[in-house]
């Protein structure tokens, strides 16, 4: 068994590059990280590799972050997924439009990467103890 194998799985799901990159870079020290870049991805590799935590960012192509909560939730593989939604977006009722779709957690861009290595953290630590 590889350490890689050891560590838990979180998938990123992020149509910008550079940011997914550099959540991979800083996350990875902590876990196996994937990368997708649009929701209707996300939904197929989080049901097909059950990751540990996921973080989906609310406005993707060809499936947003919501509506690809919504199917997670829906789907017995992945309704206890932990996901923290992080947005651009600065329309009031994003958070609220977030936890309704079954968001764990939300954070607003820009973001502090070590804040959202912490709050990865804390949804893995939670999950594991229930």
């Amino acid at each position: 068994m590889t350490s890689e194998t050891c560590r838990p799985r979180l998938l990123i799901a992020e149509d910008d590059c550079a940011l997914a990159e550099t959540m991979r870079d800083v996350l990875q020290e902590d876990f196996a990280v994937g990368l997708v870049v649009d929701g209707n991805e996300a939904v197929a590799r989080a049901c097909d590799e059950r990751p540990d935590v996921m973080v989906i960012d609310a406005r993707m192509p060809r499936m947003d972050g919501f509506d690809a909560c919504r199917a997670l939730r829906h789907d017995p593989r992945t309704a206890d997924l932990p996901i923290i939604m992080v947005t651009g977006g600065t329309e009031p009722g994003l958070a609220s439009e977030a936890f309704a779709a079954g968001a764990t957690d939300y954070m607003s861009k820009p973001f502090s990467i070590s804040q959202l290595r912490s709050r990865a953290r804390t949804c893995l630590l939670r999950r594991r103890a229930v």
